[in-house]
Order: C-alpha cells, then sequence, then structure tokens
C-alpha cells in the first residue's frame, strides 16, 4: 500500500512525450527528493520531541516542506532546465546559510558542522561537472568559506539556543553524525543510480549509432545493386571500376556508355561543373568513398574534400544530406 502511494506521488504528472532517459531521470530525483523529505521530517519531530525547541523544529519542518516544493516544480518544470538549475542552486546557498545559523545556535558543540559535508556530498547528484563547472564552484565557494567564517568568527549577533542543556550536547552530536552519515549514504546510492543511468544512455546512443551506419550501409549496397540491375553486368561493373582505380583517361568516355544521363543530369542541375568535378561525380556514382577517388585520381584526400565540397556547393546539396547518396540517386 505504502509503495503504491509513494510510486503514485513519485511519477505524478510525468511527461508521457519525453524519452525513457528523462523519464527514469525525473523518477529518480523524485525518489532523492522523496528521501530527504523523510529524513528531515522524522529530524525535526525528534528535536521537537525530545528538547521541545519549538524554533528549530518549525524551521526544519519549512525545510522539510521545501523539499516538497523542489519535488513538484520538478515535475511541473522539468522541460525547463535553466530554471530548474537555477533552484537548486538557491536551495544549496540557502541550506548552507541555515547550517551556519545552526552551528551557531547549537553553541558550536553540536556537530553541525558535518552537514556542510553533506552539502557538498550532494553537489554530483544534482550538477554536471561538465556543464555547470562555475555553478559548482560558486557553490563550492560559499559553503567553504561558511565553514571558515563560522569557525573562526564568534558571530555573537546571531542568537542561542536557551533549550540545550550542557548534558545534550552529546546526544544532539551523536544524532547530527547519524544523519550526517545517513544523508552521506543516501547520496552515494543516488550518484550510483545518476551514473548508470549515464552509461546506460552512452550504449543507447552507440547502438543507435551503429544501427544508422548499418542502415546507411544497406542503403548504399541496395543503390549499387540497383545500379547493376538497371545499367549493368557484373563483368561492365568490373571494367569500369578497373578503369577508375587505374586512372584510365578513356574512364569517363566509358562510363557515359552505361550511364548516359547522369552528367546531362548533373549539368541539368548546374552547367558550371568542370570535367574534374565531374570525374569525381563519377567515381561517387560508383560508390567510391573519398580515400579510393583520392587513390583513384592521384591526389590527396583533403584535395578530394575540397573538390567535394565545391560540387555540394555547385549542386545545392545541403550540409546535413549525403554526397555520395545524392550522386547515386541522379
Amino acid at each position: 500500500m505504502i509503495n503504491r502511494i509513494f510510486s503514485k506521488i513519485m511519477t505524478y504528472d510525468l511527461d508521457k512525450s519525453t524519452n525513457d532517459f528523462d523519464q527514469q531521470s525525473l523518477f529518480l530525483v523524485n525518489r532523492y527528493l522523496l528521501f530527504l523529505f523523510l529524513l528531515f521530517l522524522f529530524y525535526s519531530n525528534f528535536i521537537i520531541s525530545f528538547f521541545g525547541d519549538v524554533f528549530s523544529s518549525t524551521v526544519l519542518i519549512i525545510i522539510t516542506f521545501f523539499w516538497l516544493f523542489l519535488f513538484g516544480i520538478k515535475n511541473k518544470m522539468s522541460k525547463y532546465k535553466n530554471l530548474l538549475k537555477g533552484a537548486y542552486i538557491i536551495a544549496f546557498i540557502i541550506l548552507t546559510f541555515i547550517v551556519s545559523f545552526f552551528y551557531i545556535y547549537t553553541w558550536r558543540n553540536a556537530g553541525v558542522e558535518y552537514f556542510y559535508f553533506s552539502l557538498l556530498f550532494a553537489i554530483p547528484f544534482f550538477f554536471n561537472y561538465k556543464e555547470d563547472y562555475y555553478f559548482i564552484l560558486l557553490i563550492v565557494a560559499i559553503i567553504a568559506a561558511n565553514f571558515i567564517g563560522c569557525l573562526y568568527f564568534e558571530l555573537d549577533f546571531l542568537p542561542k539556543s536557551r533549550f540545550i542543556r550542557p548534558n545534550d550536547f552529546k546526544l544532539i552530536q551523536l544524532l547530527n553524525i547519524i544523519f550526517a552519515i545517513t544523508t552521506f549514504l543516501i547520496d552515494i546510492y543516488f550518484v550510483s543510480q545518476k551514473d548508470k543511468l549515464i552509461l546506460g544512455l552512452i550504449k543507447q546512443t552507440k547502438m543507435q549509432d551503429s544501427t544508422i551506419e548499418d542502415l546507411l550501409k544497406y542503403n548504399n549496397d541496395l543503390m549499387i545493386q540497383q545500379i547493376v540491375i538497371n545499367n549493368l553486368t557484373e563483368d561492365n561493373i568490373s571494367e569500369i571500376v578497373g578503369l577508375a582505380e587505374s586512372n584510365s583517361p578513356i574512364f569517363l568516355e566509358k562510363f557515359q556508355i552505361y550511364f548516359p544521363e547522369f552528367i546531362p543530369n548533373v549539368l541539368k542541375i548546374n552547367p558550371s561543373v568542370v570535367h574534374s568535378e565531374l570525374h569525381i561525380c563519377a567515381l561517387m556514382k560508383l560508390n567510391f568513398d573519398t580515400k579510393k577517388i583520392a587513390s583513384c585520381v592521384n591526389s590527396s584526400v583533403r584535395a578530394v574534400e575540397s573538390r567535394k565540397y565545391r560540387i555540394r556547393k555547385k549542386l545545392g546539396i545541403a550540409s546535413d544530406i549525403n554526397i555520395n547518396n545524392f550522386i547515386l540517386k541522379i
């Protein structure tokens, strides 16, 4: 029953149009925020139950429901990553100042300083080191400044708790250590889950790229087969390929016998295509790659790429279209 309720909360208002990675990432963040909500709720109730410190409990309960607020905007604003990133940065800064306040409030003897490390451990889950490098530096600098400031300055203008007795500090310190260790273990778990999710995405992307390459190769093979069916026999192909590879002066003449419409069709697109460019086009029609074309015309790969670029411009081939596929269809 409880699992069903949690599942409904964590998947509420998910955008069905998002891909699997986005859904799993959102689900992971929701689980993390839900754990923090339950952890802070327990902690705040413990403070008021054992010490009667209503002020501390009220602040902690507000923080507790702040996790639910982040939970809500994560679902509603999953498409606006920049806004969410800003919300996370603000949350880290606010929590840092709250830790500093409670460090002074508890007379610096309650182990509140351990929560600075809890905040540091949570950074890898919410931020990407490559994309959010400067944001991470900002948060770490603020946490470090607060930690050093609270450690070396008195800050007497901040209030001190009237509810904590001298013999309570050991219990509070133990509780804070347990709390900090618990958040650390939660952070480690969720960061590892995030890493698994990213690795899964990388593998999926590689598989998709491999599939696309296989489809392109299969498409080229089909086009070559169609050329054989419509125009040539195997012996004719061997003859033309041999003439092309030996850079024979009669290659283009022989090529036009078997592909009589190809060069006129190219010139219809742009009459300014010169003889050397038509030669390159004929080699591409035979499905030669750049390296093989360079070998056939006794030129460098870079020079052939430059010629293909000029051909692309003259024939008006878009940059996202494979030039060999375009030539094969002429």
